[in-house]
This record gives structure tokens, sequence and C-alpha cells, in this order.
């Protein structure tokens, strides 16, 4: 163990070159030094103890390979803390050795009064044991500094990385924090319960860029919602991202970051990224969405309307993320809702009256029913909404739905007719308004 010790001492430097740039990683190789420095001390202070005197033998493993200390090539700072953890990992576990032969030769707590190799092994370990645990939880935040270093922005399509809000390495800490449930010996990672820290500057250009958030700033509301209150800081995640879904496209939200300096600040950041002008056309599927008898609801009792339509909002947003639907607009008691694939489109659709069902079981009166429409086709996306005959076809066809029921077209049946629990009745072909040819038209039934 003193010849490894020494071993690690002596490839220090060698990382300290890789490490130099990066200062959690290099005040982590501090922390090692001065640990290994004193283990040096203690080891050869037990060894005098113990009558046993001279150099340490050789290390006859292949850990002194592991450092190329003869390479020019500049070792990058997650290489360094690759190799430094491979010799901390080396040494933690001949400690382990070390510790169990100790107390089998009773050189430990039950023959030996204070002082014992066990102790001493004990010791050791729990040392190299936490500066493991803080390697282990600088894996992400050292891929996250190296690609931002290297020009490589997030392209996460997550609700917070989406807006350049990269939350990657935050929740792959998390996800290892989580894994291994035990305290870092150095703050590397978000207080848990204090909101959450970026990991990585914004994108550049972004609007979280734009906005002013950077690196190492903590996120600790967002709107008027607390951010961080569980002890889960993956639920803290998806919690903040659910806030993030509610927004439309082009609406701004509110920030309360905690900058490194102590700072706390309100940003607002619009939810929307994209050039206005710039055009984008994709194949994909969409949806509309109409609360029945909406309008002569509110003619009798408005308040009383509106309270059902947000009921109504609820209810049917809770099922867009569970198939990837994409909000695109509310149109007063509908939706306009873009999908990637026509099953998608349909499950959705399925899940949304099913719940609406459900809901209704235990109402005689404020019974909400909805009607929906899918098609599937070419569309064009300009500044957030979605134009195009694909996107007036699904219009068309969502006013055919019974009240509860919906309504798909025929480039939707083809792709899901044997895919989705339900029967399909096909109406005549329709003369739709403003679209020329005739379109095939299924109604989906499903069970009582």
């Amino acid at each position: 163990m003193l010849a490894i010790e020494e071993q690690i001492l002596g490839v220090l430097d060698p990382l300290s070159k890789g490490l130099k740039d990066y200062p959690p990683s290099s005040a982590l190789l501090g922390r090692v030094r001065t640990i290994a420095e004193d283990h040096v001390e203690g080891l050869k202070v037990r060894m005098l103890g113990m009558g046993v005197d001279g150099p340490p033998p050789p290390v006859t493993t292949g850990v002194a390979t592991v450092v190329p200390l003869g390479s020019k090539e500049p070792i990058s700072p997650s290489s360094a803390s690759q190799l430094l953890y491979s010799l901390v990992s080396h040494a933690a576990f001949g400690y382990s050795v070390l510790h169990v032969v100790a107390h089998r030769q009773c050189d430990s707590g039950w023959g030996i009064e204070s002082g014992s190799t066990a102790d001493l092994a004990e010791e050791h370990l729990r040392e190299y044991g936490q500066v493991l645990h803080n390697l282990d939880l600088l894996v992400s935040d050292v891929t996250v500094w190296e690609l931002s270093r290297d020009g490589l922005s997030c392209r996460c399509v997550c609700p917070s990385c989406g807006l350049g809000i990269c939350m990657c390495g935050t929740h792959g800490t998390a996800t290892m924090l989580d894994a291994m449930q035990a305290p870092p010996i150095l703050p590397t990672t978000p207080d848990r319960g204090a909101g959450l820290t970026l990991m990585s500057p914004a994108r550049p250009e972004s609007v979280a860029s734009q906005a002013g958030l950077e690196r190492g700033d903590t996120i600790l509301r967002i709107d008027d919602q607390p951010v961080g209150t569980k002890p889960d800081i993956s639920t803290n995640i998806m919690e903040y991202s659910s806030v993030i879904k509610t927004h439309r496209p082009g609406e701004a939200m509110r920030l309360q970051v905690r900058r490194p300096t102590g700072e706390v600040e309100e940003l607002r950041v619009p939810k929307f990224e994209a050039d206005p002008s710039a055009e984008e056309r994709r194949l994909a599927a969409i949806m509309f969405t109409d609360m029945v008898g909406f309008t002569a609801l509110t003619q009798r009792d408005e308040t009383h309307a509106l309270k059902l339509l947000e009921e109504h909002r609820t209810l049917v947003r809770a099922a867009f993320p569970r198939h990837r639907g994409r909000e695109i607009k509310t149109m007063g008691d509908g939706f306009l809702i873009e999908f990637a694939s026509a099953l998608e489109a349909a499950t959705c659709a399925i899940e949304i009256q099913r719940a609406v069902r459900e809901r209704n079981r235990s109402r005689r009166q404020d019974r909400i029913q909805v009607r929906i429409g899918v098609h599937v086709g070419d569309l064009v996306s300009v500044g957030g909404d979605i134009f195009g005959d694909a996107v007036n076809i699904a219009a068309r066809i969502e006013p055919m739905a019974e009240a509860g029921g919906i309504c798909i077209s025929q480039q939707v049946y083809d792709q899901v007719w044997n895919k989705v629990p339900a029967k399909m009745d096909q109406l005549a072909d329709c003369q739709l308004k403003n679209v020329s040819a005739p379109v095939g038209v299924y109604r989906i039934k499903l069970p009582r």
C-alpha cells in the first residue's frame, strides 16, 4: 500500500496539467495529494511500530502504465479524471483487502488498543471512498464542460434544454447521486432542495443566453412555483419541465435565479426561440380537439362555462406529453396539437376520450364532451405555428366526430388500423370545404 500511495503521488503532477483548466477536478486533485501524503506518513509510522523498515517493494500491477507519463499530448479533464479514478480505486481496493487481512491477523481494535493496521486501513479506505464518490459526481459536469469548451452545444429537445437551459449534466449528476446515496466531500453538485443549478452555460444565441442565464446559476422558482423542493433531483427536473410545458410558444416564463455570488434576480424567458421568419416543412400528424356545447353554455352562464373550460383543458393537456404531442395553440375551447406519428396521435385521442368518460362517470350534470379529428400529412411550420393542407383537413375532419368521438383520415387509418385497441367504421367519402379531392374518413368506436 505504501508503494501504491507513492505511485499516486508520482503521477499527480502530470494529471494536474489536464485538470488545470477545470477548477472542480483540480481542487479534488489537491485534496487527493494531501490525502496521499497523509497516508504515506501514516503507513510509515505503522510499519515502524511493527518493526518493519526499508523501501517498499515495487508495484507489480498494471497501474503504473495507466498514466501516459511520456506522452506529449495534453490530457483532457475527463481523461485525467478517469485516470485519477483508476489509481484511487486501485488504492481503495487494496485498503479493503488490507482491512480484512489485518482483522484476520488480530491486527485490529480487538487485539490492539489503538493504532492498529485495520483502523488505519479503514480510515484510508473511507477517505478514498469519498474521493471516488466525488469523481463519480464530476463525470457529467466535466463532460458538459468539455463539450461546451469544444463548441458542441446541447441538442436535447426536453422542455428545458429546448430553451437553451441545458439540464443534461444536472440530470446525470442527480442520477449518480441517487445511485450512490452518500454525501460528497466537496460541493460539486447542486444542493438538494435548493433549486436546480446549471452545470452548462446557456446555449449561444438561445433565449436563455439572451436572458442572461449562465453556468453556476441556480433556478429557485419558475413563475410562482418553487424549484428543487423534493429530495429526488430527477423528480425536481421533471416538475420544472412540466411547468415549462404549460406555457404556449412565445409566452414568457418568470425565473427566479440565484447567481454564484448569492444575488437573486428575476429573469423573463420566452418559451419559443426560433426565428419567426424561418419556414420548415415536415411530415407530421395533426390533431384538432373541440369542447362540445361550450358556446351555448357560455351564453347561459359565462362564469361556470369558463370554469368547465379550464377543467377540460387540464384534463386534455395531461395526455399530450405521454404521446410526445406538441401543443401548437389553443383556439377558444379547442387545441391544435402536432405529433411525430399517426399512431401517437390516435392513441392520445383514445386516451383523452377515456379520461373524459371516466371524469363524467360521477357527474350527472356539468358533463364535458370532446370531439377529436386526426390527419397526417405535410405541413409548413413558421414562427411556432403550423399551416398547410394537412392542417386544413384535420380541422374539417374534427366536426364530423360525434360528441365524445374521434374521426381520422384515410392516411391515419392506413397506419394504425391494426395497432390500436378499437374498431373503426368507414364513413362515406367526404368533399371537405376548401379541399379539392374527396377524403376518406373513419370513425374510431370506443367501447361503452
